[in-house]
């Protein structure tokens, strides 16, 4: 009975827009975007006739719950039939996330599960001198996209929304600390004031002391991120032995990290802790850092 309904519903109601065109629209599901707003969107663009027609359609029919995310290229000249068939079959673009703090391994390791053919290896050759610069955001990505495509796309993205201008001495060390800020920090409040300790360090020619930047030369592929670090390990990566920053980025940092780097915040602070619970707890001195690794950091 629902069958037939759906269908006597596409009979009057679901013809094309424009029927005969070959008109070719590019158009894009969003992550997390109701039915409803998908045949909002479909309407505005021409490629539905009517609204009332689609909602019926889909909810008789259960495909409500089955448009996938992504890029589709539509027609005005499709029926309503085809252009649901389409949403639900599988896009031509795929979205995939990078977070922030992820280092070039991880980002190759998901495009790797994620697209057609993709090459782990070469993606990791090509941005040895890359790392910081690809920029963690959702992207629609081809399945069937190169290296050098998906490279494109990150180091762009990184070029349009950083505020950074890596030919400039300055700024490619400004890239560094927000790396650091970024494996450092777990909240946009903290991040300002860890940039002033790291830049108050840097000023007064302290060792950095930060566990991230040992972690980076430690990570492998079954642990990127290993909480037990070396401090002694031979590296110049070692922000305990070696003073100032390290020869590079050791992640890809948000747009907030990059900003904190940019703009750190005046502060007495020398040190920071996080406790158990995640809560930050800065000190002027090595006595009141030591005491706060006593109270919040000792079982």
């Amino acid at each position: 009975m629902i069958g037939l309904l759906a269908s006597v519903i596409l009979f009057f109601g679901g013809s094309a827009p424009i029927p005969g065109s070959e008109t070719k629209v590019n158009f894009v599901v969003p992550k997390g975007q109701s039915a409803g707003q998908i045949i909002q969107s479909l309407s505005s663009q021409n490629l539905i006739k009517s609204q009332f027609t689609a909602k019926i359609y889909l909810k008789l029919t259960g495909l409500d719950q089955k448009i996938i995310p992504g890029s589709y290229v539509l027609s005005p000249g499709q029926n309503l039939s085809e252009v649901v068939t389409v949403l639900t079959s599988g896009p031509k673009d795929i979205w995939v996330t990078f977070p922030e703090g992820w280092r070039r391994e991880q980002i190759a390791a998901r495009l790797t599960s994620t697209l057609k053919d993709f090459n782990f290896q070469e993606f990791i050759t090509k941005t040895a001198s890359q790392e910081g610069s690809l920029f963690p955001d959702t992207y629609l990505v081809s399945p069937e996209a190169s290296v050098d495509d998906v490279i494109k796309i990150l180091t762009s993205n990184f070029s349009s929304k950083s505020p950074l201008d890596l030919n400039k001495l300055e700024d490619r060390q400004i890239l560094i600390i927000a790396s650091l800020i970024e494996r450092e920090s777990r909240s946009d409040q903290e991040r300002p004031v860890i940039s002033g300790i790291i830049h108050n360090r840097l000023d007064s020619n302290w060792p950095l002391q930060i566990d991230a930047s040992i972690q980076y030369v430690q990570g492998n592929s079954q642990d990127w991120w290993p909480k037990e670090i070396n401090t002694k390990i031979m590296s110049a990566y070692n922000t305990y032995t070696h003073p100032g920053l390290p020869p590079t980025p050791i992640c890809n940092p948000g747009l907030s990290s990059i900003l904190a780097a940019k703009n750190p915040q005046k502060t007495p602070y020398f040190f920071y802790l996080h406790d158990s619970q995640g809560q930050v707890h800065y000190a002027r001195t090595i006595s009141e850092h030591n005491f706060n690794i006593d109270k919040y950091l000792r079982p």
